[in-house]
């Protein structure tokens, strides 16, 4: 899908209470009493949890290769335009929130737990109420401000050497929801059955943050909202304008879905036109990457380098070469494409 970052979102509230169409699952296992570090990762793959964030990382290894972490990050930025699932999680599931960093700071022996979220006074004012005893930071409203390469940059001043994963720093970094699940699985024995996301029309000013669960089909959500979608005027977007992928009302909500989207086709698609090498890429790329530079090693497949590898390795699919692409160039389809080639 080719990526704008036209859609204006000004009109859409920055908080939502959340919302359970569906029935809440049953407990199923009897919770835990304690935490045992031999134990946990085990436990976290019977509950089924990957990270859910969107990387889909399965968290017991996560867990496993941060074992010697001195701190924990709750990953709560949330820089995507219109997603707002993490901040209504943080507000009104702080319960098991709190719950969950609390079972990854005892089973990994970490010392402290930094609250990452977006630079709003009276959120921040907000969140002391329930996570008094966690260091709240704020981050800039910039995309892609929650990647965790740059979250590092900002709690230490140095950002991380290239092909430096954040445990070698001392890092776990987890998502809100990903913490929401291990609280919920640890306080009321309920394993990952749920999803709790944004839900979005922009063109009808539909917006809701909501809890389904995982598997439905994402036609159930467009009947119980009686959303107008129509395949021929819309497109269906998995988690985000800008690291999200296209689908349709067929496919099922996973463990890793962020948001669904439901957009207009002529707000998103843009007519491509030949690079002009204006250098929009290169500058906007937040690691200094050169996007076009890459996307034209993939074409002629030349991805054998040592330079390309590191470069491809490092680059995370954000978007923002394809979003600030004045030419409509569909980069990050192509950078898809060379993550295949590592």
């Amino acid at each position: 899908m080719r990526r704008t970052i036209k859609i204006d979102w000004d009109n859409l509230v920055d908080f939502q209470m959340l919302e359970t169409p569906f029935p809440r699952p049953e407990r199923i296992y009897p919770g835990l009493d304690k935490i045992d570090p031999a134990t946990f990762p085990a436990f976290l793959d019977e509950i089924g949890l990957i990270g859910m964030g969107g990387g889909g990382y399965p968290t017991s290894k996560k867990l496993q290769a941060n074992l010697n972490a001195h701190t924990l990050v709750i990953n709560g930025i949330e820089c995507e335009p219109g997603i707002s699932i993490d901040k209504s999680v943080l507000l009104q599931d702080s319960f098991w929130v709190a719950a969950g960093a609390n079972a990854c700071v005892k089973a990994t022996g970490s010392t402290k737990i930094v609250l990452a979220v977006q630079n709003d006074p009276d959120l921040i004012k907000e969140l002391n109420k329930y996570y008094g005893e966690f260091i709240i930071v704020g981050f800039n409203r910039e995309y892609p401000a929650g990647a965790e390469k740059l979250i590092i940059e900002k709690l230490t001043g140095k950002r991380p050497p290239a092909g430096t994963r954040p445990f070698e720093l001392g890092f776990l970094i987890q998502n809100v929801v990903t913490l929401r699940a291990i609280g919920r699985a640890i306080i009321d024995g309920i394993p990952v059955v749920e999803r709790p996301l944004t839900l979005a029309m922009p063109s009808s000013g539909f917006y809701k943050n909501i809890i389904v669960p995982v598997g439905i089909e994402i036609r159930k959500l467009l009947e119980i909202y009686n959303l107008p979608y129509d395949a021929s005027m819309h497109l269906i977007t998995d988690s985000g304008l800008m690291m999200g992928r296209e689908v349709d009302r067929f496919s099922t909500i996973r463990k890793t879905t962020l948001a669904i989207f439901i957009l207009r086709r002529d707000e998103v698609y843009r007519e491509e036109r030949p690079c002009t090498r204006c250098g929009a890429c290169n500058a906007a790329c937040p690691l200094g990457l050169h996007p076009f530079t890459l996307t034209e090693k993939i074409n002629k497949g030349k991805t054998t380098s040592t330079a390309f590898t590191a470069q491809m390795t490092e680059c995370f699919l954000c978007g923002v070469c394809a979003a600030v692409c004045p030419s409509g160039i569909p980069l990050i389809e192509t950078l898809q494409k060379g993550k295949r080639c590592l």
